[in-house]
């Protein structure tokens, strides 16, 4: 009677342990195949949008000089890759190809430095308000 009255509370333990379980969903559950193939459509089909936003980026930092520089060089450089990352998440949507995962496999660092990192989705032209950070940094 003892040994039942033990198995008994020690399941009762056990089943009320598990309640506080985490049940938080994964880190990685935005990212799915139908993510990864509007992510593919909108790289390709927005690629060209990369020249005015590092215009528009370079004009607000160092000027109008080095903006136009910039637009001219680093603009198409990065429509490039992007319409090149784009292709890619195409030909390999149905698959988890990058790290066995569906996110996006270029370096993002837009969240420390907007300069060199790619966002998942292309930037807008005009006031980026879906950010929660801002984009200048004041003393």
């Amino acid at each position: 009677m003892k040994n039942r009255f033990i198995l008994l509370a020690l399941a009762a333990l056990s089943i009320a342990g598990s309640a506080f379980a985490d049940i938080q969903s994964p880190p990685g559950h935005r990212f799915n195949w139908s993510r990864k193939l509007s992510r593919s459509f909108g790289n390709v089909a927005f690629a060209f949008m990369e020249v005015p936003t590092r215009w528009r980026y370079t004009n607000e930092t160092q000027g109008p000089l080095a903006a136009f520089s910039d637009a001219v060089i680093e603009g198409p450089k990065r429509a490039f890759v992007r319409t090149l990352y784009g292709v890619y998440e195409f030909v390999t949507f149905p698959f988890p190809s990058w790290k066995l995962t569906y996110r996006p496999p270029y370096y993002r660092k837009e969240y420390v430095d907007s300069w060199w990192g790619y966002t998942e989705f292309n930037q807008d032209v005009g006031q980026l308000t879906h950010t929660t950070y801002s984009r200048s940094q004041g003393w």
